[in-house]
């Protein structure tokens, strides 16, 4: 999602998941899930399976800023690399106005 946006966990991310209630991760379940750290995880390395939402508004962007796979370091790429990877899934309304 963009930045200026805010995650619209309550009613998108809950209907994308099918459940009533919707969380984050802790870190704890963050690493054991993803291998990487809270402020590092990348949707470019994310193990197999793991669905990964992009709200649609992130194409209007000319780059987009992802972590890298460790705290230190962030990447940045044309959002449509992000077409590429596997398990995206663009939904539009994921975020809203922040």
């Amino acid at each position: 999602m963009r930045a200026d946006t805010r995650l619209d966990v309550n009613r998108r991310v809950r209907k994308l998941m099918g459940v009533r209630k919707a969380s984050f991760a802790s870190a704890e379940d963050t690493v054991a899930h993803t291998g990487m750290a809270i402020g590092g995880v990348t949707a470019l390395a994310l193990p197999e399976g793991l669905p990964i939402y992009v709200d649609a508004a992130v194409f209007e962007l000319d780059r987009v800023i992802l972590g890298s796979g460790v705290r230190s370091s962030k990447i940045a790429v044309a959002p449509d690399a992000l077409r590429r990877v596997p398990g995206v899934e663009v939904v539009e309304g994921l975020a809203v106005a922040g």
